[in-house]
């Protein structure tokens, strides 16, 4: 089972706009062709409107858990419909400094329809100021209320969990790393650790440049770590793969790359 997991860079100036982000986005995952995909600042202003909605991009093949709450959700997930079965699924937001109401986690038990497993998938984002000690604390409670919802839904459905998203927690990150330790403390496990093959680690980079075509260009190299996929619960994890894409497409449609995980239930 393939994941893929990215920060869209949606919640931008208005002068930003999203131009050919979308398109680059859907043409990464037309390419890698992950059953379950989560995102992050997916702006229901900006990602989710105009002439290329990711939505209306992703529906020849995905469909989005909880769409009835698109209109309000920055951490969506989509499942591929040929694929995937959706069992159950739910949105909170988090508790604490919350800006836009955007850091948030969507949920969902998926069954894949060829073997009948299930897994329990995730899309998170955590607070993102780094200018006090409470906002240090107020990611490391992002952990914590989210690691006790996963305890909560594993009474319900005792299945692997994969949690992905952006903690603006890690190294290199003007946040520091503590939110990350915190998901390692409370039982959370980083895939990439897990992986029998793995990529660099980093993820997060400069902001692509809005060219005079009307198109994203010169999207830098990865520098800090942001963004993870965990696996948690009592099942054993396989995983195969643990990709950070870097090409040309990846770098220019955000200021995070994707992840990519395969992983097996």
């Amino acid at each position: 089972m393939r994941i893929y997991n990215q920060n869209i860079w949606g919640n931008m100036k208005p002068e930003h706009k999203i131009a050919n982000r979308n398109l680059l986005i859907h043409g990464l995952i037309s390419k890698y062709d992950p059953d379950v995909c989560g995102f992050q600042e997916c702006n229901p202003k900006t990602s989710r409107a105009g002439d290329t909605p990711i939505a209306s991009l992703l529906s020849d093949f995905y469909n989005e858990v909880f769409s009835e709450n698109a209109d309000h959700n920055f951490t969506p997930l989509f499942y591929h419909r040929e694929r995937m079965t959706c069992i159950d699924c739910g949105w909170f937001l988090f508790d604490g400094k919350n800006d836009k109401n955007s850091k948030s986690v969507t949920w969902a038990i998926l069954e894949e329809k060829a073997s009948g497993k299930r897994a329990a998938f995730l899309s998170v984002h955590f607070w993102w100021k780094w200018e006090s000690e409470e906002d240090t604390l107020g990611r490391r409670a992002n952990a914590r209320q989210l690691v006790d919802f996963c305890k909560e839904l594993a009474e319900k459905y005792p299945v692997p969990f994969f949690v992905m998203g952006d903690l603006n927690s890690g190294v290199g990150a003007h946040q520091g790393e503590d939110a990350y330790f915190t998901m390692r403390s409370l039982g959370m496990r980083d895939l990439r650790a897990l992986a029998k093959e793995t990529t660099s680690m980093q993820t997060a980079h400069e902001y692509p440049v809005l060219n005079e075509e009307g198109n994203y260009e010169n999207g830098g190299q990865p520098h800090k770590t942001l963004d993870y996929i965990f696996g948690f619960g009592k099942e054993p994890l396989s995983v195969d793969r643990f990709c950070v894409l870097t090409e040309e497409d990846a770098l220019n449609s955000s200021d995070h790359c994707p992840l990519v995980a395969d992983v097996q239930i």
